[in-house]
């Protein structure tokens, strides 16, 4: 057996406990020691091999059993990179290793540790929390053990609180089969008569000591008040001992400044540095302890384990691992007590001294019956011979070495099928679930189109709140192989990628694909890819923005519903899911399919969810340029009407221009503002615009417009025109709405579905339709009596991302297909709780 610890002189108590472990150990197996400094322990010296970590690098593979005790300190630093070439068994002392993982950053041995280690536990949240609140804000929160806990053969665990704040960081099936040990502990009883003697304590003296080191998470100065508002100050005969270093900077000095106000500085003492000696002196001679926490980062107090054992009756409070400590066992106070709490559970310590002493001798003999080293020695040989026979990782080493011993060499192609096998089964250990967000185009090609903006503001809300029991991942396909766009996702939350890569991406069973970007052309060449991906486990999901390349093909160019149809076949081939930006294109899709002649292999869900608009960008608009003030000026003072989109044939801009040509000519002074870009077969539509007799007084044509602009157009305008006559969803109606903006709309579905009552309709595909519809709008407008937008329910981007998740996870599909598959499913309509009123 290989052992990694410290070991004394090291001044840790992972050293000391060790030094009790290993000689338990030592009954069943041949050690080897691997330390990175001298060791003191007799025991040790006599009865092992003493190898330095160069060796043990060279030799690991001599070993049978390799075993190795991590904590959040300096003593560990050489452990990562050994576990990752050397698997063992992990003992994890601390559940947060994101002090070390710092200082082998700060210290220049592993540049980027913190960094690389803060992003593989806990993703771009975690990064984005470092740049927001600092270093030493995300380092407090974040545990930063993820690949510590992959790289593991095995994991022992000294709570049942570690496996929670497992299951809570990374997922349930994690610490699944984690061993929880019991931390080894020999009842003891030293001399209190000598100790007594030794440190200068009268035999008649009531002493209540705290062990430890002394800082604001171990609540130090709340029980300092609580003992000078005890009954305790006031007895002479009673001492408070500290036994432990303060510490420095400002609580320290606030905790030695409140000692010295007190007026009882004489019996309250801090004692420094504790040699092992006096920390056992202090043990022996104490009549009662208390042992605080503020918050439990996962690690088990070995001083709590050391006053049961020396029999002391103890008060604690029930956080993190204390919690599992049974309440005849110590006093036992809520986490969040108050101070008045703990002032009385020291007078009860005190008044009651034969009911303290039982509960103090239940505690001992809880520590001999269930902690003694001779008896967690045998335990740890059970869980070493577990892990060794049953582990994965175990199941792995026995697979590449049966690979090398082969007598003929294995075919490259047959050692590439074992070694994405063994990637696969690697990526499923320990890992959270995956949200794999296609983001290819936005990605590689932003064109800055309607879909893109969508994709671009889902994806970042994703980013920014995971859905439960994911880690966001947005992903790219380049040449055949998916990346993952880490580089791509820091610039969109302005994050410095620093050392991350666009490595290939893992996937696992339970992990999700969501087609969020529009792929026309990599969905088809990739089939097997996604094929692969279901195959192995991964739920296929794909947004559907509209199937209008397929329903109106004369608005687009040649051969664009080949290739739209092409997508649909593909995804409806792969899928386990499409979700459609609307209930209008949810049946659209449902209508297709049931005249499409596709094979039907499963059953597939149809759900919708809508889009969202950007709250916070309307909140905060930029202070408009002298250009932007004079295209504003050209709208005050008469109605005006505001159409935004991309100009194409479907958008209904040329019936537009023709309708207020006619409103103009009869003398109406109101102004058409167009906000979108050139888009396709609208040649003489923007030859019209450009040389039009009223561009310069009451027609205005944006081809670009800030977002700061678009949002003092929709604050100034006075209507919004949605002439569209094919939509997926209307995105300009959410926006007007935002700002209280009335809309005039086309009379479809979708938009019925997205403004409801809130806006006015009209129909028909001429001029004259149009302009009697506005004729009769700006008529009702000028009395007052339009119908308003500002009571539209809308989402924001976070609402749509919370939505379209969270239907997906409920499997909450609106329609089947094969019509009538799948069993029925409770649906949201469209007064989800997520929609806000203004």
């Amino acid at each position: 057996l290989a052992y990694l610890s410290p070991l004394p002189p090291d001044q840790s108590g992972i050293a000391d406990y060790s030094a009790h472990l290993i000689a338990e150990l030592g009954r069943y197996y041949t050690i080897t020691v691997v330390a990175q400094s001298a060791v003191s322990d007799p025991w040790v010296l006599a009865n092992c091999a003493i190898r330095s970590i160069d060796w043990f690098d060279a030799h690991a593979d001599r070993f049978e059993r390799i075993v190795y005790h991590f904590g959040n300190s300096s003593f560990h630093g050489h452990m990562f990179a050994l576990l990752a070439r050397h698997p063992g068994l992990v003992v994890l002392h601390d559940f947060y290793l994101s002090g070390i993982v710092n200082y082998l950053d700060n210290t220049g041995q592993q540049p980027g540790a913190f960094e690389q280690a803060l992003f593989h536990s806990h993703g771009y949240g975690a990064l984005l929390m470092a740049q927001q609140q600092g270093r030493e804000a995300a380092l407090w929160a974040h545990p930063c053990n993820l690949k510590v806990l992959q790289d593991a053969a095995g994991v022992i665990v000294h709570s049942q609180y570690a496996r929670e704040l497992a299951a809570r960081w990374y997922g349930a099936r994690l610490a699944d089969d984690w061993l929880v040990m019991p931390f080894p502990r020999a009842a003891e009883a030293g001399d209190r008569a000598a100790a007594r003697a030794r440190l200068g304590v009268p035999e008649g003296d009531y002493l209540t000591c705290s062990f430890g080191l002394l800082g604001s998470t171990k609540r130090n100065h709340v029980l300092l008040a609580a003992w000078l508002a005890s009954s305790l100050a006031d007895d002479p005969a009673c001492q408070l001992v500290f036994v432990g270093e303060n510490a420095s900077g400002p609580y320290g000095e606030q905790l030695r400044q409140a000692i010295a106000a007190s007026g009882r500085a004489a019996r309250i003492k801090i004692t420094g540095f504790a040699s092992p000696a006096l920390y056992r002196d202090y043990l022996a001679a104490a009549d009662s302890a208390v042992q605080l926490r503020g918050t439990s980062r996962g690690e088990t107090s070995a001083a709590i384990m050391d006053c049961m054992a020396h029999a002391l009756p103890l008060i604690i409070n029930a956080n993190g691992a204390a919690a599992d400590i049974g309440a005849d066992l110590v006093l036992r106070l809520p986490d969040d007590f108050a101070p008045a709490q703990l002032s009385e559970a020291l007078d009860a310590l005190r008044r009651q001294p034969a009911q303290a002493a039982a509960m103090a001798a239940r505690a001992a003999a809880h520590i001999h019956a269930l902690h003694h080293p001779y008896a967690v020695g045998m335990r740890y040989r059970d869980a070493i011979e577990q892990v060794c026979r049953t582990s994965a990782s175990a199941a792995e080493t026995a697979l590449l070495r049966s690979c090398a011993a082969q007598p003929t060499p294995p075919a490259p192609g047959d050692l590439i099928e074992v070694a994405r096998c063994v990637a696969r089964n690697r990526r499923g250990r320990g890992a959270q679930r995956q949200l794999l967000v296609d983001v290819s185009e936005l990605a590689q090609r932003d064109a800055k189109s309607g879909i893109q903006r969508v994709v671009r503001n889902i994806v970042g809300a994703l980013l920014r709140e995971p859905p439960p029991g994911f880690r966001v991942e947005p992903i790219y396909e380049q040449d055949g192989r998916y990346r993952y766009a880490r580089r791509f996702t820091c610039a969109l939350l302005g994050l410095d990628a620093g050392a991350l890569d666009d490595d290939d991406i893992g996937f696992a069973p339970g992990d999700r694909y969501l087609g969020l970007d529009l792929l026309p052309h990599t969905v088809p060449r990739n089939a097997h890819l996604f094929e692969d991906w279901r195959n192995a486990g991964v739920e296929i999901h794909f947004v559907v923005y509209d199937l209008l390349p397929l329903l109106r093909p004369d608005v687009f160019v040649p051969h664009a519903d080949e290739g739209h149809r092409r997508w649909l076949a593909s995804t409806v081939a792969v899928a386990d899911g499409l979700m459609c930006i609307s209930r209008a294109v949810a049946d659209e899709v449902a209508g297709w399919l049931a005249t499409a002649d596709l094979p039907a292999r499963a059953p597939l869900g149809i759900g919708y969810f809508h889009l969202g608009a950007d709250l916070e960008a309307a909140r905060t608009p930029a202070v408009p340029t002298a250009q932007e003030q004079a295209i504003l000026a050209r709208i005050e003072g008469a109605p005006s009407v505001l159409m935004v989109g991309t100009l194409e044939p479907r958008k209904g801009y040329a019936q537009a221009l023709d309708a207020f040509e006619l409103l103009w000519a009869a003398g109406q002074q109101v102004t058409l503002v167009i906000v979108g870009k050139n888009g396709w077969m609208v040649e003489a539509l923007v030859k019209r615009l450009a040389s039009h007799p009223e561009r310069a007084a009451r027609l205005v044509w944006l081809d670009s417009a800030s977002d700061s602009l678009l949002l003092q157009l929709y604050q100034h305008a006075s209507a919004l025109l949605a002439a569209s006559e094919a939509e997926g969803f209307g995105l300009p109606l959410i926006e007007a709405a935002q700002h209280g903006l009335p809309i005039i709309a086309r009379d479809l579905p979708v938009f019925r579905e997205v403004a409801g009552e809130h806006a006015s309709y009209f129909s028909g595909a001429g001029a004259a339709d149009l302009a009697a519809c506005l004729t009769r709008w700006l008529a009702v407008h000028a009395q007052g009596q339009a119908p308003a937008s500002a009571g539209m329910p809308w989402l924001t981007w976070a609402d749509s991302a919370r939505q379209l998740m969270r239907r997906i996870d409920h499997g909450a599909w609106y329609r089947h297909w094969p019509a009538g598959a799948g069993a029925p499913t409770p649906y949201c309509d469209g007064t989800d709780d997520t929609r806000r009123q203004r």
